[in-house]
């Protein structure tokens, strides 16, 4: 983990999440399945329990311009080892007050121009490539319904990207 740091807090907001996810009642058969243990690919899975497909995630907290189901800017970035990761087909981002999602699929950012900057971690800086798309979708925790429905929209015409919200 590059911000080791913040695993504590990562964890704790997901686990916070999925009992979120799996309380709402709609899409009974979309479940969320976060890692018991850290494996340094993924940070789980939300699966179709009608077909035994899954949606492999990435899950982080964002400490910075992105509070209360609102972000700063007009594209959301990701870091380039995260989208080759095969397992991983979403990103999902915590806002730092724990009220909001931001979701992008991993097939939008790979449509995009690789960036090199100056990554910072909690060791040092690194250099590092970034991808930037502008389709992505903010769900307020109010709208876990919203987001399972986009979910089982992505199952049922196995559409990983942004015409699915």
């Amino acid at each position: 983990m590059y911000r080791s740091s913040k695993y504590a807090l990562s964890a704790e907001s997901l686990n916070k999440f999925s009992v979120l996810f799996k309380a709402d009642s709609s899409y009974p058969n979309i479940t969320i399945n976060p890692i018991e243990k850290e494996t340094f690919v993924d940070d789980g899975f939300i699966r179709n329990e009608s077909t035994g497909e899954t949606i492999g995630f990435d899950w982080e907290i964002r400490d910075k311009y992105f509070a209360n189901c609102k972000f700063t800017f007009d594209s959301l970035g990701q870091f380039e080892r995260k989208i080759i990761k095969p397992s991983i087909e979403l990103s999902i981002q915590c806002d730092s007050t724990q009220t909001g999602i931001i979701v992008a699929w991993h097939q939008d950012w790979k449509n995009e121009a690789k960036v090199s900057k100056k990554l910072a971690t909690d060791t040092y800086d690194q250099d590092g490539q970034v991808r930037y798309t502008k389709h992505f979708k903010i769900y307020s925790y109010k709208e876990i319904k919203k987001f399972k429905e986009m979910l089982a929209r992505a199952f049922a015409t196995k559409e990983f990207n942004h015409t699915i919200f």
